[in-house]
């Protein structure tokens, strides 16, 4: 019932004049009027910022074509350049009038049709992507990446585990494909990619073409800066149906934008697109006012070239028929610096900001960190990168970046993954209360590989007793020929019966794929405090760690784990259905588990040492 109120109340405003520069009293034309061979004209840009009109003659309703429910509406377009142009990129969203009163907005079209013809979007369809609130809270949490906490928060060794293919970045699988046949389809909007690389984007193509974009290079010159936005504000009033509106992902040193059309505005709502974005539901992501530089002609798909100017406000909701937006709200972002200590002996900084999103945000802090290294880093050759940093959060916290990635080539893009995969861990967590503040980054780059191989490992003792406290010696061979030796502390617990133990000693790597597959464990965090001890304390590279693993049953019970339980706790467990359904056994007991201090190497590696426990099991 709210809902219907809201949208009388809404269209109650659509039918009155409207206040802002350009912007007409608009009645709706309803759907079930629609006939073939109605007259109509549709506004857009295709050049500059002057909204110009073109004609439509309606062909027909197609019903349920793209979905249950969602009509469109059949019709072919004519005048300004669509003769040669045909249907082009960022007219979606362009408004349709007939008889002066708005029937919906361009956003479908046939790719490779020598004709311009177009599906419309009934106007009620993207008016009803409001939800009860026009108010919805901003950066709703759409879940994200699962991860595995080896411990509880009171355990100073708690980790954060990846999955052995955690290593690299390939989110493609959690996104729903985009239409990409050659029927009837959703106008793919233009992104636009400036400070790219053109061998990185083509490597993001896939990424953005699945997720419904038509990824472009270049032409995404952003105006403005990061820290003075205010003098756009006059631009507001330039927001009208037909204007140009981009939606940014990345803006600074580097610009990500996508682009389409409003199609209606009243006060400061707006709707724009007349299709989904992300089909994101509700989210916060920023908008502006884009001015059209041309319109390019192509025999695939004709597009606009274009600017966008500052952030105007904030898109609210991304939905199946449109996205809508509130002018003059402000969307949070994620500032973003890196310092770059180049082999060029000249120090590089590099400034943007990004959306603040569970899939997305770490992509693109990817893109932005290999961006920056390949600018001025070879990519073909032995080279290290050397990163420290953090992650801030709004609440206080941090998460620390801290590790070292050598290659004999394409180390850059190694690199990004040092950030962006604790960054999506942490904002797939879905915590109500998380906010990312900043990222701050310092790398330093060499033209030699640093890669130091785990050659010798032994312990100061072989025999053991429950209590102990033991050294384990590793051995690390640099390409050089070099030795470096270190040493690990490591007490056996008193409680333990096992005969023999095992020392695991290795690299992150190593160690993450040996945890994985012995105690594949997969706790949610409590809360805000125990994601980051644990992402803290996830294994990096630039270290050696060991692991004394006992053979004996092991249970994680709401975030804590019990090695080597009394049997009778075990048995109380499985005798009690709804308590043992909350219970993940395991046939090892980590027991231990240190490390040595961070190394200026990239680590490999791994060796396994066997201890004989004395008077275990006597």
């Amino acid at each position: 019932m709210k809902t219907r109120w809201f949208l009388a109340g809404l269209l109650a405003v659509l039918l009155a004049p409207f206040p802002a520069r350009g912007q007409e009293s608009v009645q709706t034309f309803p759907l079930s009027q629609v006939r073939p061979g109605l007259k109509g004209v549709g506004r857009t840009i295709f050049e500059g910022n002057k909204v110009e009109e073109f004609q439509v003659e309606v062909l027909g309703v197609l019903k349920n074509a793209i979905g249950p429910k969602h009509d469109v509406i059949l019709a072919r377009l004519s005048g300004g350049p669509l003769a040669k142009t045909g249907v082009i990129l960022g007219m979606s969203g362009s408004p349709v009038y007939v008889d002066g009163k708005l029937l919906g907005a361009v956003s479908l079209a046939f790719p490779l049709s020598t004709e311009p013809i177009a599906g419309i979007t009934p106007i009620q369809e993207m008016l009803d992507v409001v939800p009860e609130s026009k108010t919805a809270p901003a950066g709703v949490a759409r879940g994200g990446l699962a991860f595995g906490i080896e411990r509880a928060e009171t355990d100073p060794v708690g980790r954060v585990v990846p999955s052995a293919g955690d290593g690299v970045l390939n989110l493609e699988k959690l996104f729903p494909a985009a239409e990409q046949e050659n029927g009837l389809a959703a106008m793919r909007l233009p992104l636009r990619m400036g400070g790219f690389p053109s061998g990185l984007i083509r490597s993001a193509t896939a990424l953005f073409e699945r997720l419904g974009f038509e990824p472009m290079a270049g032409a995404a010159l952003a105006s403005g800066s990061l820290s003075n936005d205010e003098g756009g504000k006059d631009s507001e009033n330039d927001l009208v149906p037909g204007s140009m509106v981009s939606v940014y992902l990345m803006r600074g040193d580097f610009n990500i934008n996508a682009d389409c059309t409003v199609t209606a505005r009243s006060g400061t709502n707006l709707f724009a697109c007349g299709h989904r974005f992300l089909l994101a539901g509700p989210l916060a992501y920023p908008f502006g006012e884009s001015h059209v530089i041309t319109t390019v002609p192509n025999l695939y798909a004709s597009f606009k070239l274009d600017a966008p100017g500052p952030p105007l406000g904030s898109i609210r909701q991304d939905r199946f028929g449109a996205i809508y937006g509130v002018v003059g709200e402000k969307a949070p972002t994620v500032p973003v610096n890196i310092q770059l200590a180049s082999t060029l002996n000249k120090p590089q900084s590099y400034e943007f900001e990004m959306v603040q999103d569970p899939f997305l945000t770490p992509v693109l802090m990817n893109l932005g960190m290999v961006s920056a290294l390949t600018s001025t880093e070879r990519m073909v050759g032995p080279s290290t990168f050397q990163i420290q940093g953090g992650i801030e959060l709004s609440s206080g916290g941090q998460v620390d970046v801290d590790d070292v990635v050598s290659a004999d080539a394409n180390a850059g893009a190694m690199a990004g993954g040092a950030v962006a995969i604790p960054l999506a861990f942490l904002l797939g967590s879905g915590f109500p209360d998380l906010a990312i503040k900043s990222i701050h980054l310092s790398v330093v780059a060499l033209n030699q590989r640093r890669v130091a191989t785990l050659e010798q490992a032994w312990s100061s003792n072989s025999e053991v007793r429950p209590g102990d406290h033991i050294e384990i010696t590793t051995v690390l061979r640099t390409p050089g020929g070099e030795s470096i030796t270190d040493r690990i502390p490591l007490d056996i617990p008193s409680n333990i019966s096992a005969k023999t133990l095992s020392v695991v000693v290795g690299s992150g790597g190593a160690m993450n794929v040996l945890q994985n597959r012995f105690t594949p464990l997969t706790t949610a965090p409590r809360d805000l405090g125990q994601m980051v001890k644990a992402l803290n304390r996830m294994r990096r590279n630039n270290r050696v760690y060991a692991l004394l693993m006992a053979p004996a049953r092991s249970f994680v019970l709401q975030g804590d784990e019990y090695p080597s339980p009394p049997p009778s706790l075990v048995q109380t467990f499985l005798a009690d259905p709804a308590a043992a359904s909350g219970v993940i056994f395991s046939g090892m007991s980590v027991v231990g588990d240190m490390e040595t201090r961070p190394s200026t190497f990239a680590i490999t590696g791994q060796r396994i040492i066997s201890l004989r426990v004395a008077g275990a099991g006597e």
